[in-house]
């Protein structure tokens, strides 16, 4: 077990003190016995709110998160890494291993990579049918006795350890704070939190829990945001992933899942439209699981296009449509970073630049150029580093991978100029 990939340490408050030497959790974490009788905190639970850009429309996504207490989080990761060991030694039996990619801790691959794999299987067919669409309320509505059930099935045993139930127990019968709550309670903002090493001493964090608590009553849903959620979800959904991944393959084709996204790809178009049904049917089959009607979206590819089609009668409604995957855009001819992205990238970059320079002229001098320059141009894309970098560092990367299948650099072509052009040369301006 390298236990620096395991074991992720994290600052912000909770119920305990902040615990940032792992190392000496360690033994008490991986001890069965001491996680059968751990107290487990409550999760602390907040609204994550994201704006999502759909054309010219501001729309917002929500996420419901709950994370757990310092100690709580190691336990869960550990757990959650002993669980990836077993779920991909299962999945690599089923024939499942290109097929989930979303939370594999042994893929080693970006999601540069697996749209690559997609968009080039794509440029490959003559013609195909194709499915785009993800589960509604995911994470919200697993069903914990279906889950339990494939945990077993993934462990290949006929009882679950006492020790992981416990942890399931807690993840599934979850009791939470909300963040908001805490905050009247003490009496701060939310920009304050950093102050804060932990809320509540034990004794008074025994009279707040009786007045803030709530508690998941339900048979359904898990805490999203803590460590175990994502092998839990991978688990829950192995049975509905090998089913699909059959019948797909058995047409010649491709079934993708990230998390509850889906797709699907079948290079005959008859046999696409008439295998649908069959997919309703598996999808219907496990508790539960119900795709999204709004976001679940049929295409065809024939004469170097793509084409929508209606979802009732599948007849094209679009002959002009676009496959958007994992931050990438095909319409059958080019293979380009998706729209938005590029438009996001360009919108905060003349967001920074106005402020640099209201506070430039307001100080007479030039001031956050090296920030500016580190944060939107290529001055700052030149690493090897994944979590380094900035955007042009991720164009970087795809246009290695993708290669000459791709013209990503026509789309940021454009960065250095456009930062220039708009940043405010005060000095000159003084010496005017």
């Amino acid at each position: 077990m390298k236990k620096e990939k395991v074991f992720k340490v994290k600052n912000y408050p909770h119920f305990d003190n902040k615990k940032n030497n792992y190392r000496k959790y360690i033994p008490y974490v991986i001890n069965k016995e001491s996680v059968e009788k751990h107290p487990f905190f409550p999760f602390i639970h907040y609204t994550d709110k994201r704006r999502k850009y759909n054309g010219e429309e501001c729309q917002y996504k929500e996420r419901e998160i709950y994370y757990a207490s310092h100690i709580d989080r190691y336990i869960y990761q550990y757990y959650s890494y002993l669980l990836n060991e077993r779920y991909n030694r299962k999945v690599k039996k089923l024939g499942l291993n290109r097929a989930v990619i979303a939370y594999r801790t042994n893929l080693h691959k970006s999601n540069i990579h697996f749209a690559h794999e997609v968009m080039m299987y794509l440029k490959e067919q003559k013609e195909a049918f194709l499915i785009v669409s993800d589960f509604s309320n995911f994470f919200d509505t697993l069903n914990h006795e279906y889950l339990k059930q494939n945990i077993k099935y993934v462990l290949e045993k006929d009882r679950i350890p006492i020790d992981l139930y416990k942890v399931l127990k807690n993840v599934c019968k979850f009791s939470y704070i909300k963040l908001e709550d805490i905050l009247k309670e003490i009496n701060i903002e939310e920009k304050e939190l950093s102050k804060i090493n932990r809320f509540f001493e034990i004794k008074e964090f025994r009279k707040i829990k009786k007045k803030l608590l709530n508690n998941n009553k339900e048979d359904f849903g898990i805490a999203q945001g803590s460590p175990i959620s994502a092998v839990l979800s991978n688990i829950y959904m192995i049975k509905f992933d090998s089913l699909i991944n059959n019948l797909i393959t058995s047409h010649n084709g491709i079934y993708r899942r990230y998390s509850d996204d889906i797709f699907i790809a079948i290079p005959n178009i008859e046999q696409g439209k008439q295998i649908c049904n069959q997919i309703r049917i598996l999808v219907n089959s496990i508790p539960n699981l119900k795709l999204s009607e709004k976001k679940t979206k049929y295409f065809v590819k024939c004469n170097a296009g793509i084409a929508e089609l209606n979802k009732e009668n599948l007849e094209i409604i679009n002959k002009n449509a676009k496959i958007n995957y994992l931050g990438f855009s095909y319409d059958g001819n080019k293979i380009k970073i998706i729209e938005k992205t590029v438009s996001k990238f360009y919108t905060k970059m003349y967001a920074r630049v106005k402020t640099i320079n209201r506070y430039s002229n307001k100080l007479n001098r030039n001031i956050g150029r090296r920030k500016i320059y580190k944060q939107y141009s290529h001055l700052g894309a030149n690493t090897k580093k994944i979590k380094e970098g900035n955007f042009l560092s991720y164009v970087n990367r795809a246009k290695n991978i993708f290669k000459e299948d791709a013209e990503f650099d026509r789309q940021v072509r454009n960065a250095w100029k456009n930062l220039n052009k708009r940043l405010d040369n005060v000095n000159s301006k003084r010496g005017e």
